[in-house]
């Protein structure tokens, strides 16, 4: 059995790297303790422009062990999924974890998520329960997203955001979330994603139509209709990122561009 796990790092703080590499061999030695058969690579795709000190650090916390390691210059960044894809499209296995630079993994993750795809192997993609790094738990799941979902999340304020707060407690599936969920229509955040392999193939990975935000919601479609998402709260993970709205101008434009394309793609979902 092959677990391929790639990074798609651009820019941000090399410490936050670390602290996720550090996870991952933490998850990966105890799942191979276990597991004797089990092969895994990790992949980092520097999408920036230190690809030195990325080779240094990843070197550093993920060398001398029982599995494989590389990094990947693309030279400039080239977009989210793209960079992705450089490992998706020529690695070959059977599962591919799809993870942030600022995600850690519980030690037990991989084992968990390795255990629930093998007993349900018409699960496609698996999605966990998240908690931010204050310990508040977070909704990674959502629904398919009105364009007014996307707004109130965003931009409104507090006052707004609770008067329609059943409406964004539906959208972000909290009453699934409090339980194990089978769904083909879930979308799943790209923050990690741990893909049955065949299934990635099936569809070639990340759409080349997104640069960064959206890909994950497209990708979810297309993989539902292969096959089941499931949302499984064993495997356990701390996410630090999200929150585009709070990144400033640029980041609200790239989103609004990203969110134009799935519709056009998909379909509009105004309220």
């Amino acid at each position: 059995m092959k677990l391929v796990i790639s990074i798609v790092y651009y820019d941000s703080r090399l410490d936050i790297l670390r602290d996720t590499l550090q996870s991952i061999v933490s998850a990966l030695d105890y799942t191979l303790a276990a597991r004797s058969d089990l092969e895994a690579t990790v992949v980092v795709v520097d999408n920036g422009s230190i690809l030195s000190k990325v080779k240094q650090l990843v070197g550093q916390v993920v060398g001398g062990r029982k599995y494989q390691w590389m990094v990947i210059g693309t030279g400039g960044n080239i977009g989210y999924g793209a960079a992705h894809n450089l490992v998706i499209l020529n690695q070959e296995s059977d599962y591919h974890l799809i993870i942030n630079p600022d995600v850690e993994v519980v030690q037990d993750a991989f084992s968990e998520a390795l255990d629930y795809m093998e007993q349900h192997p018409e699960v496609g993609l698996l999605s966990p329960y998240s908690e931010d790094p204050d310990g508040h738990k977070q909704y990674l799941c959502k629904r398919y997203p009105a364009v007014l979902d996307l707004f109130l999340r965003g931009f409104a304020p507090r006052t707004v955001k609770r008067y329609f707060s059943e409406r964004l407690q539906e959208y972000e599936m909290r009453c699934e979330m409090d339980q194990h969920a089978l769904s083909k229509e879930v979308m799943a955040s790209g923050c990690f994603m741990f893909v049955r392999h065949s299934v990635l193939d099936k569809v070639r990975g990340f759409s080349p139509d997104f640069f960064v935000y959206f890909e994950d919601f497209d990708l979810s479609i297309r993989i539902a209709k292969q096959s089941i998402i499931a949302y499984v709260p064993e495997v356990r993970i701390v996410h630090g990122g999200g929150n585009a709205s709070k990144k400033g101008l640029k980041h609200i434009l790239m989103f609004a561009k990203s969110a134009f394309i799935f519709y056009h793609i998909h379909g509009w979902r105004w309220a």
